[in-house]
């Protein structure tokens, strides 16, 4: 009995011997002479790493979002996913199969997931930053809110009850150059408007949109007539209490230019009565006021690049 009982114990010390060398050879690796470093910039979500190893002829790069691995020596990398603290690891290897790795933390910008819904449930705004906001000056026209993700440039305007909107012109600089389009005299002569839109908003039932003929220098008041109120969605305007009216509307951003869309853009709006009289304008206009810049946000990553 003491025999198959020292026989048995002799097995499970070899078994384990056994599995414990095979995991300690995976997890051990001899990086022999490789020295692993990087180094880095950025702008914005925009990341260019430089590689500083030594002694290696591959690498790999974990970006620390949870999306792909790259084998580019000096990669560039656009954080789509994630934001905040992040770690980023390089691996490099040699031909004999030493590796070596390093892990450092990156700040990113905290990315936005926000679908916006034009359906008069302002809810959908309340994690889009306000772009633009006069309340101090008592105009009609107070709080202005933008959000271009996805097909849509979206668009929430926040004001008093005064704040009727019977009628609007909506001024964008789609092309990201002031000194081109409509020099929009309310902001200043180089706004460089070149899109337009007149009508009533909320509700909406007509209107026309107009590109401006001006591409290479500013002008006057000439539109080439686009579209109608195709490719706009809007709220009614709506009451969200007793001192405070808001709407919400979209344009679809293939008849502002679709891929030829600066990726910032530049806007203003003026309210008007019936009677087409200007009633307010956000931003404020007057003095040294200007149209106001809106980035859109990064959807599509560098991919390694």
């Amino acid at each position: 009995m003491k025999k198959l009982k020292f026989l048995y114990y002799i097995i499970a010390v070899s078994l384990f011997a056994s599995c414990g060398s095979d995991d300690d050879t995976n997890m051990d690796i001899d990086p022999g002479n490789i020295i692993v470093d990087f180094s880095f910039t950025s702008d914005g979500s925009l990341f260019n790493f430089t590689n500083l190893s030594e002694n290696a002829t591959s690498y790999m790069w974990d970006f620390g979002d949870l999306s792909f691995y790259c084998d580019k020596e000096n990669p560039s990398y656009v954080y789509t996913r994630a934001g905040g603290d992040l770690e980023v690891t390089l691996t490099a290897m040699n031909d004999s199969g030493n590796k070596a790795l390093i892990t450092k933390t990156i700040s990113a910008p905290e990315i936005k997931n926000i679908d916006i819904v034009i359906d008069g449930d302002l809810s959908d705004w309340d994690e889009v930053d306000v772009l633009v906001d006069d309340s101090a000056l008592g105009n009609n026209m107070q709080i202005l809110k933008v959000w271009g993700g996805g097909d849509n440039l979206n668009i929430y305007i926040e004001g008093n009850t005064n704040m009727q909107l019977e009628l609007m012109s909506i001024f964008i600089n789609t092309d990201g150059n002031s000194n081109t389009g409509f020099g929009a005299w309310q902001w200043g002569a180089e706004s460089g408007a070149d899109y337009l839109f007149q009508g009533p908003i909320g509700p909406l039932w007509w209107g026309d949109s107009y590109n401006s003929p001006f591409t290479t220098e500013l002008g006057g008041w000439a539109w080439d007539r686009i579209a109608g109120i195709d490719g706009y969605v809007s709220s009614n305007l709506i009451n969200v209490d007793a001192d405070t009216n808001a709407i919400e509307f979209s344009i679809a951003k293939e008849i502002l230019g679709g891929d030829n869309l600066a990726e910032t853009i530049s806007l203003a709006f003026s309210e008007l009565n019936s009677g087409w009289v200007d009633q307010a304008q956000i931003p404020n206009s007057g003095g040294d006021s200007a149209f106001v810049s809106y980035k859109f946000p990064v959807e599509s990553s560098g991919l390694c690049e």
